[in-house]
């Protein structure tokens, strides 16, 4: 401690001042009691305890003591019995002890140290300061976001009803969650979050994100201001949205990091795959490594469980892995290419080949594992009925499609115009899974009907141009952006994907355009309209040929279903 510092070299000078000047003399008393004063005032203030100053001034004094000869006698001092003769003796040959002189300057420089030492840590430390924070607090970050959306959901009048698709007990099925087709709906939404960032050292960092929207599905953070479940101005839930550790190797791992918890998506994508409101549960490791400026490479491998479950070891898992680059293509012209597999583990329905168990064997056996819960699903996946064959009861849906999909992504920004950037990103999906004859193992059903022919449809394709400011921080920042995309029924999993194109899922083609304009320092407004309507395999409506007289049979997957959504936001940053 500076403190000890100050003590520890006033004591040795004071207790050799020998034969000092009265000015050296009275300069170094000034120190010893400036000293002395100063631990004083900070005992006084609560710094530090009685205790502690005078183990301080304790371990000065030793420091002193041990580093100094014995004293000569002075001259008065009377000798002890019989020691005149060897003292004259010992006097003659004594040798002669020099202090050296110690200039001005030197003594001046040594105050300055000292004296900013002193100041240092007392800054450091906040010594006396009313009300003072603790150090900690500096490696602290907190910020937020808030956002007021009105939203229109247009649904054309020729989009069949609701209850078509609730009616649907076999396999194959699509959507028998729909709720509403044609009643167009108004609303108010809220996204509020509360972020809290935390360096803990040079190489761990925390993070912490509190949102709204409850638990009600992965893919979206809004809340519907006035909803059914808590209408009646009452108060809505706040859910933990993110809660992460981040480890970054010392010097040599330069680039290689660690995530571990509930995190931001650690891959580089789209919001064709991930919803932008998505965070992963699990641990995701990445390595970057950088030739120059704007010119590297990068890794990213993570294991995510999706869904534990008690009484099975078939536990649903995301297993995800992506190589990338960035480089500059040309003067101004950044360049991003990313590559990624990811396979959904134990995901697909698996029909159950015993009666639901009773009796005491009930709600302790394994029954329904593979089932694809309804507080995921969107809308669009192929789902078949995983009830036993001999089951009566309501359908319990499980996805027909193993789903392991190959993502490419890729991006250009250019800043030629600048302050005006433009940006082009391109996604594309594939699903690997989907395996026909795998299928009709697992679900038991033919799925060769020509009345339900079940197809291969597993491509998903995104384009989007945007221009305008890099990012919405000050006023008179602006941003334009139009995209198209193509999404096949299982090209990707439904319960991810994003909540404002076709109201979420997949089986759809359509366009998004939209604007933002920054009104003040982090605070602007958006708009935007996305259009949709559902794909059509040709194949809608057949007559089944057993008998040429019964009612139609429907495909449902091909259902006209159009839907146009206009967004209009307020939107905070702090």
């Amino acid at each position: 401690m500076a403190l000890a510092a100050v003590v520890a070299c006033s004591q040795p000078v004071l207790a050799q001042q020998g034969p000092a000047s009265a000015d050296e003399k009275q300069e170094l008393a000034a120190l010893r009691a400036t000293t002395q004063a100063l631990i004083e005032a900070l005992v006084s203030q609560g710094l530090i305890t009685r205790e502690r100053a005078e183990t301080i001034l304790k371990q000065a004094r030793q420091a002193a003591a041990a580093g100094n000869a014995p004293a000569e006698p002075q001259w008065g001092t009377p000798l002890a019995a019989g020691a005149a003769v060897g003292a004259a003796a010992a006097a003659a040959n004594a040798k002669v002890v020099r202090v050296p002189y110690v200039p001005e300057t030197t003594r001046q420089q040594m105050r300055d140290e000292i004296k900013a030492d002193v100041l240092a840590q007392a800054r450091s430390e906040r010594w006396g300061e009313p009300g003072a924070l603790p150090e900690w607090i500096s490696r602290v970050k907190v910020g937020g976001d808030v956002r007021v959306r009105a939203q229109s959901d247009k649904f054309d009048q020729a989009n069949e009803p609701a209850w078509l698709y609730n009616n649907q007990t076999g396999t194959p099925a699509w959507a028998p969650d729909l709720k509403n087709t044609t009643q167009d709906r108004e609303r108010l939404t809220l996204r509020a979050r509360l972020d809290v960032e935390a360096q803990l050292s040079d190489q761990v960092q925390a993070g912490l994100r509190l949102s709204s929207g409850g638990s009600t599905g992965p893919a979206s953070t809004s809340q519907t201001l006035g909803s059914s479940n808590s209408g009646g101005f009452n108060r809505y839930a706040l859910s933990l949205d993110r809660a992460w550790l981040r480890w970054q190797p010392p010097a040599g791992w330069q680039g290689l990091s660690a995530d571990f918890g509930r995190m931001p998506n650690p891959f580089y994508s789209s919001d064709l795959t991930w919803s932008d409101d998505l965070a992963f549960d699990g641990v995701a490791a990445k390595m970057q490594h950088y030739f120059a400026a704007r010119k590297g490479l990068f890794a990213t491998a993570g294991v995510f469980p999706v869904q534990e479950l008690e009484l099975t070891t078939r536990d649903k898992w995301l297993l995800g892995a992506q190589l990338g680059a960035e480089f500059e293509v040309a003067k101004g012209a950044q360049f991003k290419l990313g590559l990624a597999y990811y396979q959904f583990k134990n995901i697909e329905g698996q029909r159950e080949t015993q009666a639901l168990p009773s009796g005491p064997s009930s709600g302790s056996a394994n029954y329904f594992s593979s089932q694809y819960p309804s507080s995921w699903r969107a809308k669009g996946n192929t789902l078949i009925n995983i009830n036993d064959a001999t089951s009566t009861a309501a359908p319990t849906w499980g996805l027909a499609s193993k789903f392991k999909p190959i993502n490419l992504t890729a991006g250009l920004s250019v800043d030629a115009l600048a302050p005006v950037m433009l940006n082009f990103s391109f996604d594309w999906v594939k699903n690997t899974g989907f395996d026909l004859a795998d299928i009709r193992a697992r679900s038991g059903a033919a799925l060769n009907d020509p009345s339900a022919p079940l197809l291969n449809k597993t491509t998903a394709v995104q384009g989007r141009v945007q221009a305008g400011s890099a990012r919405l921080a000050k006023r008179g920042d602006w941003q334009g952006f139009l995209a198209y995309r193509y999404m096949e029924r299982d090209a990707w999993v439904d319960a991810f994907t994003d909540t404002t194109w076709h109201l979420g899922g997949t089986n759809y083609k359509g366009w998004s355009l939209g604007g933002n304009y920054a009104f003040d320092r982090n605070f602007w407004l958006g708009a935007r309209w996305t259009s949709t309507r559902n794909l059509d395999d040709g194949v809608r409506f057949l007559v089944d040929p057993k008998d040429p007289q019964s009612p139609m049979t429907t495909y449902y997957s091909n259902f006209p279903l159009r839907i146009d959504v206009i967004q209009l936001d307020l939107n905070a940053r702090f």
